[in-house]
Order: structure tokens, then C-alpha cells, then sequence
């Protein structure tokens, strides 16, 4: 996939949230009671945050975004390539909670970096946004891992 329009990122960012939900899936297996619960519940949110997301698609209409777009995907290449939970480590809640982390970060590293280049008010707003879903999105769920954790 090539990121080169704001409609394009956005259609990365809600594939990204469907990939993590996947890829959460594809271990789940190899998890104890305990941890399989925590996928679970990463998984469902990983669904809500892309439901999410379709209700934002009115975003496309931020045209003057996508030279940023194709800027920051350019400098950035490695975001083009979704990256998978390490099988081979053991998947404990610390795994689990530093690779959501470090996942959801980049996301939110992406809409920050447009966020600082939109000039009009309505791209500010809808940008902030999403923003603000991503960011809520990962403190919800580092807050359940860590209440998981403690139990």
C-alpha cells in the first residue's frame, strides 16, 4: 500500500487497526486463560477504534493535506509495512502492552506530524479528532492491560 493522499492514510490507519485486531487473533492460541483474555479485549477494541474511524470519512475533504501525506509516508517507509507480534518472545502482558505501545504510537506520531501542518480550522478540528481517538485509544487499553496485570 502507498500512502501518497489524506484519504489513503486514513484507509492505512483503519487497515492498521484491522491488522492489529488480526494479528492479536492469530496468538491467542498460544496464550493461557489469563492472557487470552487480554487479546480478547485487545481485539474488540482494536474493532472499535476502526468503527470508529469509518465515522470520520468526511476527512477526504482535507485535499491540501496530501502533500504532507506523501511527505511523511516517504520519510517514513517502514510505516507501509505492518509489523507482527514477535512469536518467538514470550507473550506476557508486558509484550503484549510495549508492542500495542509502540503500534499505536506510530499511528499517533502520523496524525500529529498533519496536525502541525493543517492550516484551516476544519482540518484542525477533524485532525485533532482522530487524534484524540488514537490517544484515548491507547490509554484505554494500557489502562486495562495494567489492571490485568494486577490481577
Amino acid at each position: 500500500m502507498q500512502v501518497k493522499t489524506i484519504q489513503q492514510m486514513y484507509d492505512w490507519t483503519i487497515l492498521f487497526h484491522t491488522q492489529m485486531a488480526a494479528n492479536f487473533y492469530s496468538v491467542r492460541e498460544l496464550l493461557g486463560e489469563h492472557n487470552m483474555q487480554l487479546i480478547d479485549y485487545c481485539i474488540q477494541y482494536e474493532k472499535k477504534l476502526t468503527e470508529d474511524l469509518m465515522g470520520f470519512k468526511v476527512i477526504t475533504e482535507i485535499n491540501t493535506l496530501d502533500t504532507y501525506c506523501y511527505e511523511y509516508f516517504a520519510q517514513n517507509p517502514e510505516l507501509l509495512n505492518f509489523t507482527d507480534l514477535d512469536r518467538s518472545t514470550q507473550l506476557d502482558e508486558q509484550a503484549i502492552q510495549g508492542y500495542l505501545s509502540a503500534q499505536h504510537q506510530k499511528v499517533i506520531d502520523a496524525y500529529e506530524y498533519l496536525a502541525g501542518k493543517t492550516q484551516t480550522a476544519d482540518g484542525k478540528e477533524k485532525l485533532g479528532q482522530i487524534l484524540q481517538l488514537e490517544q484515548q485509544g491507547l490509554r484505554q487499553m494500557v489502562q486495562s492491560i495494567n489492571r490485568h496485570i494486577d490481577m
